[in-house]
């Protein structure tokens, strides 16, 4: 009986060995690496289309344009992510935005973006370009998606042409030159009504040229900022308080 006491004993260890040593090897270096979740952007790429289905004729000639821009001018223009896009358009119709400011609008493909926003909160765009080219191609798309009503492109540098500017301003899209973030936010900061809106773009993808712009606004006790990361690049959004 003593004897068949060990052999029951001695199988229960290595029953219990059996079943302890795989879990312990999953946990060691040679263990499979763990699946990485999927990033926003993924999974907006597997249930979203990059465009927004349009819902009538002027939206369906602004989202060809839009198409045709992304397949085909998106190289070396620095453009928005339709991602990003998405997130554009959404904040304008939620703030009812009647005037917006972008600063960089390369051939327009974010422009258009806020076009399909402002056809329903009945604002308009104002977007400065100092390239002559980008401009040129601008000025065909808008006009090719029907949107010149809704907009005023303004030539030159931005730096000087923004003091022209009225407010209030509801929202304004930085995609320009990162080091002059800071100059732009100064000078139009002011004419952001409350609640109003400053959307840099590249705040993930080229941060390290843009440390002043974010100490200035981590700075300000009125300004409340949030990093969103709908494509790789990034948008820093901040809000006005008061």
């Amino acid at each position: 009986m003593r004897g068949w006491r060990w052999i029951v004993a001695g199988a229960g260890i290595v029953l219990f060995a059996a079943v302890l040593v795989p879990r312990v090897r999953t946990q060691g270096p040679n263990a499979p690496a763990k699946k990485r979740p999927p990033n926003a952007l993924e999974v907006s790429r597997q249930f979203l289309t990059l465009h927004p289905q349009p819902r009538d004729e002027a939206e369906r000639k602004i989202v060809a344009a839009l198409e045709d821009m992304h397949v085909n001018q998106s190289r070396g223009m620095g453009n928005v992510w339709p991602e990003d896009g998405r997130v554009l358009r959404m904040l304008t119709e939620t703030l009812g935005a009647k005037h917006v400011v972008e600063i960089g609008t390369a051939n327009g493909y974010s422009a258009l973006w806020f076009c399909l926003a402002l056809r329903s909160t009945g604002g308009k765009l104002t977007t400065h370009e100092i390239d002559p080219q980008r401009i040129a191609l601008a000025k065909a798309n808008f006009k090719r998606a029907g949107v010149e009503p809704l907009l005023t492109l303004v030539e030159g540098d931005a730096h000087q042409t923004i003091t022209r500017l009225e407010g209030p301003i509801d929202l304004v899209l930085l995609d320009a030159e990162k080091e002059g973030f800071t100059d732009y936010l100064s000078q139009l900061l002011p004419r952001v009504r409350s609640g109003g809106l400053i959307i840099a773009h590249d705040s993930s993808g080229q941060a390290d040229q843009m440390h002043d712009y974010f100490q200035a606004i981590a700075s300000n006790p009125d300004l409340e900022t949030a990093f969103v990361d709908a494509s790789r690049w990034g948008m820093c959004i901040t809000r006005k308080m008061k």
